[in-house]
């Protein structure tokens, strides 16, 4: 088999993974929606093993196709390897190493123009999503915190609304982020060619590296991991499973309803 076919393969596998994994996820999600939406009723609670179980028992078939495409990659990793993985983008580090020691007082005007414009319309970019995300969470704090936005009358279409209004409120900051991030990307990347144009004499000497020793790595290492493990063992003496488990039963009963 060649590399292109196990490329493909592989390629046609993570689809039908994704594929399978969402259609699952959004069956489960429809499953508790319609579970939650039927409302609890003191003559016939909906909320019983048996009404969950035939609610979701037409959609286990595709929950165990999902898992079983899922426990097939474990299968398919071995006849199938994968390329190396290519190393992290290491672009904004080493441009950032490269400003420490260029000096653009001795670079050309036109060089060093170009440069502080890459860095303007980083700050720029970033101080907009920063002020969108605050914004937006202003918003939607002054519209949570306004109680007449909550009749416990009807508090699922007054969450729907809330929905609604944070659906803009974080997507717009969301979307903006990523954009700038992309951006930030592709503005080191400039820069670093920019960089490496200098002049030699407006670079500086690269500092000397600190060796740390690996020793020291090993220890502190060693050291979280037995804080770890003495704050899991003095929870566990201490009966702290049962708040965990208390905790993780209230979450699932009374924040997502369904019991």
């Amino acid at each position: 088999m060649t590399d292109k076919t196990k490329k493909i393969l592989r390629l046609a596998y993570h689809a039908v993974v994704t594929a399978a994994l969402l259609l699952a996820a959004a069956c489960l999600i429809y499953g508790c929606v319609s579970i939650y939406q039927t409302g609890p009723n003191p003559e016939d609670d909906p909320f019983t093993r048996e009404v969950v179980a035939a609610t979701f028992a037409p959609i286990a078939p595709i929950i165990w196709a999902a898992v079983g495409v899922a426990v097939l990659g474990f299968v398919l990793h071995p006849l199938l390897p994968q390329a190396p993985t290519p190393k992290a983008d290491m672009t904004a580090t080493a441009c950032q190493r490269l400003a420490t020691r260029t000096d653009l007082t001795a670079c050309p005007a036109e060089l060093a123009a170009k440069v502080e414009k890459e860095r303007r319309l980083r700050r720029l970019h970033g101080t907009i999503a920063l002020g969108l995300l605050i914004l937006g969470a202003a918003f939607f704090l002054a519209y949570a915190l306004d109680f007449n936005h909550f009749d416990k009358s009807a508090i699922t279409p007054a969450m729907t609304n809330a929905m609604w209004v944070l659906l803009p409120c974080m997507g717009v900051p969301f979307a903006y982020g990523v954009f700038a991030a992309y951006f930030r990307r592709f503005s080191y990347r400039r820069e670093l060619t920019l960089l490496k144009q200098a002049p030699a004499e407006a670079l500086a000497p690269a500092p000397t590296p600190v060796p740390v020793s690996e020793r020291w790595v090993l220890v502190a290492r060693y050291a979280v991991l037995a804080v770890a493990v003495a704050t899991i063992l003095i929870g566990s003496i201490g009966d702290g499973w049962a708040d965990v488990l208390t905790k993780a039963i209230n979450i699932c009963t009374e924040c997502i309803g369904l019991g």
